[in-house]
């Protein structure tokens, strides 16, 4: 026998590790770790459009993801009221409104006994401070007010301060010490400042008064000088007098998606029903209404994009020995979506224009940070519902459920049954879906606030189009574990700010205004997403198990090597990475 044989084993794997190593592939020992994660929403981006308009995208924007990313294709939202504050909170700190509390965009405070807007804030200012001449602007305003989501609202300043969880921007300062860098930007301050967290380096919205991308004194002072010169540009008036027109005027619209005049449809801001729409400003002319139109409409992405690159660029992300994390919110989709309708050609026309989007985003990544230098997660804050007047010549059965339902006749109602007169305010305040009752007027009465809920729930779902009504005394008992709806509410329930009843339409029906369409219900074409996972160390492929889009901040910790946030409870699929 030779002799080298009669060597202890533990000598002979040492003298052949050198060589073992050796054969093995580059960065085994290792995996090696993106520089930055890029989380990406396209606001009001509902599951199918991936698959829906497939043959349409080009090779190098939603395809490459799809192909050379995890393509999760049956990825809901577990909550119920599925809106653009709960999603992008959900996403970025890994649970649901009841641990988050972000429970919506606005919400009823008892104790104020106000309206309060999720990230609104007295205490802050907005930076840079708002033009006088909007306010002159304001006053002859005559966009439809419900189609326009970013109008003013009754606050001055921003802040992430009522949200109750980390986010995955958070965790990545606590891992690095605070030298990792976050940037977030939207087109919506509800959809920057969520992901954000509470400490990030730049978080940036666009503001139609005076057509700039601002910010609040929560976050600094002044401007930081890549956002100033980019203000300072005027990029948002370059589409002023000009007009909407469709990218593709060689594919047939109306094959993919609808005729271009549906039933339902609403104008939009001053911008028509059909092909063209305008860029200006209504019949006055005005700014601050042109500026709405470019948010309802492709070229606020566009805007966005631009200004991503110069933050990559500015901030240096993904250059530095620490990781960095962008989170990018094109909002454009949503009001697009809510005026027009999902089977529109105005969105077929916004979502192929988002695929042009993606493929410079990705190009522009490329160059910059470098192949295999980031991981891009890309999903949605919620789907939407189908116009009521679509549905219904499809065949199923769909109205409009118009808001008056959820306040004044419930007061009614519980005025004849309790007690009271025209006076009497047995509802406090109804944002859909949540009903507050009064506490005052019950006590005053001496009825048990168990009953007043019952017997409001039991009138609700004898109305047109309300499937049923969970009150807040089931809600805290706890619902069954059998009433997979059930559980989707309970989710949405957070003690302190919801109301005490959440009214559940039916399927297909809607509780908005006489045009347009919405979301925010536990239904499939309002929870249904993408989410897909590319860069660095992604195992590519299509995936069938079911998920949730807030599993992406587990899988970016992931990727990056931190701990998810603290409350995160969305897990990284198994098998996800390599």
């Amino acid at each position: 026998m030779p002799t080298f044989c009669r060597r202890p084993a533990g000598l002979l794997a040492l003298a052949l590790l050198p060589c073992l190593l050796a054969l093995l592939p580059a960065g085994a020992a290792e995996p090696r770790r993106p520089r930055l994660a890029v989380l990406v929403y396209f606001d009001q981006f509902r599951g199918d459009y991936l698959s829906r308009w497939e043959d349409l995208y080009g090779p190098d924007g939603f395809r490459r993801l799809t192909k050379d990313g995890a393509w999760f294709q049956n990825c809901h939202y577990p909550y119920a009221n599925t809106v653009t504050a709960a999603g992008h909170t959900s996403v970025a700190t890994g649970c649901s409104p009841e641990t988050h509390g972000i429970i919506a965009n606005d919400w009823y405070d008892r104790d104020a006994k106000a309206d309060v807007y999720c990230v609104g804030s007295d205490r802050y200012e907005r930076v840079p401070p708002r033009p006088a001449k909007a306010a002159a602007e304001e006053k002859d305003d005559k966009g439809d007010k419900e189609e326009t989501a970013i109008r003013k609202k009754k606050y001055k300043g921003v802040s992430p301060e009522r949200v109750l969880a980390p986010t995955l921007g958070d965790a990545l300062k606590e891992a690095t010490g605070g030298k990792g860098r976050v940037v977030a930007l939207s087109f919506k301050d509800r959809a920057a400042a969520a992901p954000a967290g509470q400490h990030p380096d730049a978080c940036y919205w666009f503001d139609p008064d005076g057509g700039v991308f601002a910010t609040s004194t929560y976050y600094r002072d002044r401007p930081h000088s890549w956002v100033a010169d980019f203000n300072a540009g005027r990029a948002a008036d370059r589409w002023f007098d000009k007009e909407w027109t469709r990218l593709r005027p060689d594919l047939d619209y109306a094959r993919y998606s609808g005729r271009d005049d549906q039933p339902g449809e609403s104008k939009g801001v001053a911008q028509g029903v059909t092909f063209p729409h305008p860029f200006d400003g209504g019949p006055k002319k005005l700014k601050n209404l042109y500026y709405e139109q470019v948010y309802t409409s492709p070229a606020g992405n566009e805007l966005l994009l631009e200004l991503a690159k110069k933050a990559v660029e500015a901030e240096e992300l993904g250059k530095h020995d620490t990781p960095d994390f962008l989170s990018l919110s094109f909002s454009c989709n949503d009001p697009v979506g809510h005026a027009w309708g999902p089977d529109s050609q105005e969105v077929l026309d916004v979502t192929l224009r988002s695929d042009l989007i993606v493929k410079e985003l990705l190009a522009f990544l490329d160059a910059k940070v470098g192949k295999g230098n980031y991981t891009l997660a890309l999903t949605a804050d919620h789907g939407v519902c189908p116009l009521p007047e679509v549905s219904q010549s499809a065949g199923r059965a769909a109205r409009r459920v118009l808001p008056p339902l959820l306040k004044a006749k419930a007061n009614d109602f519980l005025t004849k049954t309790f007690g009271g007169d025209e006076k009497t305010r047995w509802v406090e305040e109804a944002i859909a879906p949540w009903v507050y009752l009064s506490r005052e007027v019950m006590k005053q009465h001496d009825v048990k606030q168990e009953d007043v809920e019952a017997a409001l729930a039991d009138w609700l779902k004898k109305q047109t189009g309300i499937e049923r009504a969970y009150t807040r005394t089931q809600l805290l008992k706890g619902v069954e574990a059998e009433d997979a709806v059930g559980q989707k509410v309970r989710r949405s329930f957070q003690a302190e700010r919801c109301g005490d009843l959440y009214v559940l339409v039916k399927p297909y029906f809607l509780v908005y205004g006489l045009t347009g369409t919405s979301h925010g219900t536990p239904y499939e074409y309002d929870t249904h997403v993408p989410l897909v996972v590319f860069g660095a160390g992604v195992k590519p492929g299509v995936r069938k198990e079911e998920v949730t889009p807030q599993a992406a901040a587990s899988i970016l910790a992931r990727a990056l090597g931190i701990k998810p946030p603290a409350k995160a409870d969305a897990p990284v699929p198994a098998g996800l990475f390599e």
